[in-house]
């Protein structure tokens, strides 16, 4: 509704019965209130996944490294000690082995890993129909906990009667004692990791290369280019954001290498498989007065993931 009235000139114009105009400071006023409103809304549905953070990651990590300057402290009364933690964490010779051998075991599971688990992706993709039950086939065993997984193992690697003994004897080639050797046994844990994620790692890279758009094969298949081609020409370069996440998650969850180690060789023999949560774990719970020590060694192993973690994403980055 317009009502007309008459200017000085005397013609006719028409205005609004009831304007809504605000002056600048009341539409700041309003638009301040919407704003924490907005936040209010944002932190209440933040609020409980917060609460568990602080609660059961923020607090015991604070309280951890107020460990990392004492003795005790769990069952003892803490004593402080200043820096001898620490100095024994860089100092301590069983450190570095566990650290070589953590890095060894990675070297050899997250390339073995990675190749397995991207040949079975390109041949599930070959499979239009009917690849359901090969794709469940492949990750019934990342399904299988810990425990169960490593005394499974314990009959494959077996050294008188384990199904791989067995099957190298159909080659002419003498049992092998798997676990009991120095040099065989971060080659068997890992075995026995990647046989437990490759599944996980296939049906990742399978999501990725069936998200790849069929286009591009079709216009490289128009100009000649063979399959090895498209694999390395196209498949390949657009997969390198999922390369990049895989990378850097194997590297952060192969680092924590615990449950393999404990069930199968307890670190032996002569501390051949000993990883560092290994050694983090029997110094909380089984040495004598190395908790100090043992949350020192937790913060070592923390630094060095992040270290190693921020360097692949440097580099990774530059590639992608």
């Amino acid at each position: 509704m317009a009502t007309i009235s008459l200017d000085h000139a005397g013609s006719a114009s028409t205005s609004p019965a009831n304007p809504m105009r605000l002056s600048r400071e009341e539409h700041e006023r309003l638009r301040r209130r919407h704003a924490r409103r907005r936040a209010f809304t944002a932190y209440a549905f933040l609020l409980p996944n917060a609460i568990f953070f602080i609660a059961f990651l923020l607090v015991p990590v604070v309280f951890l490294f107020y460990l990392t300057f004492h003795n005790g402290g769990i069952i003892t009364p803490a004593r402080f000690v200043g820096l001898e933690n620490w100095q024994r964490a860089w100092s301590d010779d069983l450190v570095r082995t566990t650290i070589r051998n953590t890095v060894y075991y990675c070297l050899l599971a997250i390339p073995s890993v990675f190749i397995i688990g991207m040949f079975l992706a390109l041949c599930l993709q070959r499979v239009p129909r009917g690849s359901g039950p090969f794709r469940s086939l492949f990750y019934i065993p990342t399904l299988t906990p810990y425990v169960l997984a490593a005394l499974i193992w314990l009959f494959v690697v077996q050294r008188d009667f384990g199904a791989l003994n067995v099957f190298l004897g159909l080659f002419g080639i003498p049992p092998q004692n798997w676990l009991g050797s120095p040099s065989l046994v971060m080659p068997s844990i890992a075995m026995l990791e990647v046989w437990r994620g490759v599944g996980f790692w296939t049906l990742l890279f399978l999501a990725a290369l069936l998200a790849l758009p069929p286009e591009l094969y079709q216009a490289a298949t128009i100009d000649g280019a063979s399959g090895l081609q498209q694999l390395r020409h196209i498949t390949l370069p657009l997969m390198r954001p999922t390369f990049f996440f895989a990378v850097v998650m194997a590297t952060i969850w192969n680092l924590q290498l615990f449950d393999s180690v404990s069930i199968l060789t307890d670190g032996g023999p002569s501390n051949a498989s000993a990883t560092v949560v290994w050694y983090i774990y029997k110094a909380m719970f089984q040495f004598n007065d190395k908790t100090g020590f043992a949350a020192a060694l937790s913060f070592v192993l923390l630094l060095f993931i992040l270290a190693l973690t921020l360097v692949e994403i440097r580099l990774l980055r530059k590639r992608t």
